[in-house]
C-alpha cells in the first residue's frame, strides 16, 4: 500500500497535528493533496486526494449549503480531511461539527493542525512521499492550476478577487505578496499587508528554474524581494512583488506564481470586459449631460441615479489634454496611449470624479464648494494638475498636461454651461496662454479671460478679424519674407513694455537688429507705439489672429 493518512499522522515534521475523528479510516491511501480555496475545486478531485482547508472558502455560505457541499465531496471517496482554525468565517464551529458528523458517518479522518503550520509544508511532505521529484513538481503544478481554476471560476460572488488569488498565493509561498501598478503604486496586496516596495536600478535578473514567458527580477534589501513583469492581455503592465521575509522562496513557489499569474489574466480580462461596458454606457450618458442633449425630467433622474450624481449638487467641468512638446503628435494610436497615461492620472488624483472621454481629450466633473473663494479653487487646481503632470511624466518625460476650467453650477442640467467654459479655456491655452497672472501657464480658467470671454462666443474667422487693427493686418498682409521675424520681434517688444535691449537678448538677435525691425514695422503699418490705446488694440490683435490660426486648423 502507498502512503497512508495514518504514516502521515506519524510524521515528526509535522507534529502538533491532531486526529478529531474518523479513526477507522486512517489506512487509506493518499493519492493526492489539494486546498479547498473555494467550493469549485471538487470539480478537479479525481479521487482519493487529501483535502486541506480553513474553511475560508465557504465563509459567507449557510450550514444547509455547506452539507450539501459536503455530500457532493464525499462521491469522490477522498482518503481524508485537514483543517485549521482561525479564519473569521460565519458558524464555524457549527461548520466543523458538521465537518465531524460527515468523517464519523464515512470512516473519513479529520486532522486538525495549528494556524502556524502552512498547508504548502503538509502538500509538499504529502507530495514527496507518494511521487518521485519531476512527478512532484508536474503533480504541484496541477495541483495549484486547479485550484487557481477553481478560485476564478467562483468570483462572482467574490468582493475582492484580485486580493483573494493574492491571498491564496500568500498561504502556498509563505511570504507577503503584492500587485503593483506601471506607476509603482499597490494594486492589491494579501491580507492587505502592504510592504515598501521601489524597483530598484540594481535589480538582477533571476532565473526561476522553470519555463515561463514573464520576466522575474530579484533585489537587496532589508529584506530580499522578487519581482514578476506581468504585460497582462488587456495593454497593461503589472508587478507581482514577493518579499523573502518568513521563507526561502523557491522553485515550487515558481510554480505557485506561474498559476497566480494564469489567475491574474483572467480575472483582469473580466475585469476590463466589465469595465469597457460600463465606461461606454457612462461615457453615452455623460456626452447628453456635457452636450445639452437631456430632453426631460425623467430622464436626468435616471442619468444622474446610474451615475451616482445629486441632480441639484454643485459641478464643475475641467477638460485635460496632453501635448508631446518632444515632437508632434501624428499618429493617433500615439495620441490615445498617451491619453491613457492623463486617464490614469486623473483617476489617482481626482477620486470620484465622473471621467469623459472625448477624441483627443478628458472631460472631467468634480463637486464643488460654493463657499469656496476663487483664489482658493484656482490655487486647489494647479495643485491638482501638478501632480498629474508629476504622474503623467513618469511614463513619458516630454508630455505636457493642460487644463481648461469651467465655471462652477448648480445642478446636473446646467453642467453644459461649465463644458462650454472649460472647452475655451483649454482651445485658449495654447492661444494667449500670455494673458494670465503668472504668464505662460498650462491650467486656463475662463473667468481669467477677461474681455477674450466675448471673443469665445465667435466662431467666424470673417468676425474674429474685424477686432484687428488695420495696422496690424497690414503687418499680417506683408508678403515677404521678413514677414514671420517681423511678427515674432513686435509680440516680444510689446511683451518687454517696449523695452528694445530686452527684445533683443530674447530673440538673440544684436541690438541694432531689434531697432531696424521697429522701424520697419512702423513704417509698413504706420503704427505709433506711443499711442497706449493703439498698442491695446495690437495686442488683442495679436491674439485674435492665433484664435483665427486655430479655427483655419480645426
Amino acid at each position: 500500500m502507498g502512503f497512508t493518512v495514518a504514516e502521515l499522522l506519524r510524521t515528526e515534521n509535522l507534529a502538533k497535528m491532531k486526529l478529531l475523528c474518523g479513526k477507522k479510516g486512517i489506512q487509506k491511501e493518499i493519492k493526492g493533496v489539494t486546498i479547498i480555496e473555494a467550493p469549485d475545486i471538487v470539480k478537479f478531485i479525481n479521487g482519493g486526494e487529501l483535502l486541506l482547508t480553513g474553511l475560508y472558502a465557504f465563509k459567507y455560505c449557510s450550514t444547509a449549503e455547506f452539507a450539501e457541499y459536503i455530500e457532493e465531496i464525499q462521491k469522490k471517496q477522498i482518503s481524508g480531511l485537514i483543517i485549521k482554525r482561525g479564519r473569521k468565517v460565519e458558524e464555524a464551529e457549527k461548520k466543523i461539527g458538521l465537518l465531524q458528523e460527515f468523517a464519523d458517518r464515512y470512516d473519513i479522518p479529520l486532522v486538525e493542525v495549528p494556524f502556524e503550520i502552512s498547508f504548502q509544508k503538509i502538500m509538499c511532505f504529502v507530495m514527496e512521499n507518494i511521487f518521485n521529484e519531476e512527478v512532484t513538481k508536474l503533480k504541484y503544478f496541477k495541483t495549484t492550476h486547479d485550484n487557481f481554476t477553481a478560485l476564478s471560476l467562483s468570483q462572482g460572488h467574490k468582493k475582492n478577487p484580485v486580493g483573494d488569488i493574492l491571498d491564496m498565493l500568500n498561504k502556498l509561498i509563505r511570504n507577503p505578496v503584492a500587485l503593483y501598478n506601471q506607476n509603482m503604486t499597490c494594486y492589491a496586496a494579501a491580507n492587505d499587508q502592504i510592504i515598501d516596495f521601489q524597483l530598484s536600478e540594481d535589480a538582477k535578473e533571476y532565473d526561476p528554474g522553470t519555463i515561463t514567458n514573464y520576466r522575474y527580477m530579484r533585489q537587496e534589501g532589508e529584506n530580499v524581494q522578487y519581482i514578476v513583469q506581468i504585460r497582462l492581455n488587456v495593454g497593461v503592465q503589472m508587478y507581482l512583488v514577493i518579499t523573502e521575509r518568513d521563507s526561502i522562496f523557491n522553485m515550487m513557489d515558481c510554480i505557485a506564481v506561474e498559476n497566480a499569474i494564469v489567475a491574474f489574466q483572467y480575472e483582469f480580462s473580466r475585469k476590463f470586459a466589465v469595465s469597457e461596458l460600463e465606461k461606454k454606457y457612462q461615457n453615452d450618458i455623460l456626452n447628453n449631460l456635457l452636450n445639452g442633449k437631456v430632453t426631460s425630467s425623467g430622464e436626468l433622474k435616471k442619468s444622474t441615479a446610474l451615475l451616482g450624481m445629486d441632480p441639484d449638487g454643485f459641478y464643475r467641468v475641467i477638460v485635460f489634454g496632453v501635448a508631446n512638446e518632444g515632437r508632434k503628435q501624428k499618429n493617433i494610436n500615439e495620441k490615445l496611449y498617451h491619453l491613457n497615461y492623463l486617464e490614469e492620472a486623473v483617476k489617482q488624483h481626482m477620486t470620484g470624479a465622473k471621467i469623459h472621454r472625448d477624441m483627443e481629450k478628458l472631460v472631467v466633473i468634480m463637486t464643488a464648494d460654493p463657499d469656496q473663494a476663487q483664489v482658493e479653487c484656482r490655487k486647489e487646481l494647479k495643485e491638482i494638475r501638478n501632480l498629474i503632470q508629476d504622474a503623467v511624466t513618469r511614463q513619458n518625460k516630454k508630455l505636457k498636461v493642460k487644463a481648461g476650467v469651467g465655471k462652477m453650477v448648480e445642478g446636473i442640467i446646467h453642467l453644459q454651461e461649465s463644458y462650454k467654459e472649460a472647452d475655451d479655456a483649454f482651445s485658449f491655452i495654447d492661444i494667449a496662454g500670455d494673458i494670465s497672472e503668472e504668464g505662460t501657464s498650462y491650467l486656463m480658467m475662463f473667468s481669467d479671460l477677461g474681455i477674450f470671454k466675448l471673443l469665445c462666443q465667435l466662431n467666424d474667422p470673417a468676425l474674429l478679424l474685424e477686432y484687428v487693427p488695420e495696422s496690424l493686418q497690414k503687418l499680417y498682409n506683408y508678403k515677404k519674407p521678413q514677414q514671420e521675424d517681423l511678427v515674432a520681434t513686435l509680440k516680444t517688444y510689446l511683451n518687454y513694455n517696449q523695452n528694445l535691449s530686452k527684445t533683443a537678448q530674447d530673440l538673440y538677435v544684436h541690438y541694432k537688429t531689434a531697432a531696424y525691425r521697429i522701424e520697419k514695422i512702423a513704417k509698413i503699418t504706420g503704427m505709433d507705439f506711443n499711442n497706449a490705446n493703439e498698442m491695446l488694440a495690437v495686442r488683442i490683435g495679436l491674439v485674435v489672429y492665433k484664435m483665427i490660426e486655430d479655427y483655419n486648423k480645426k
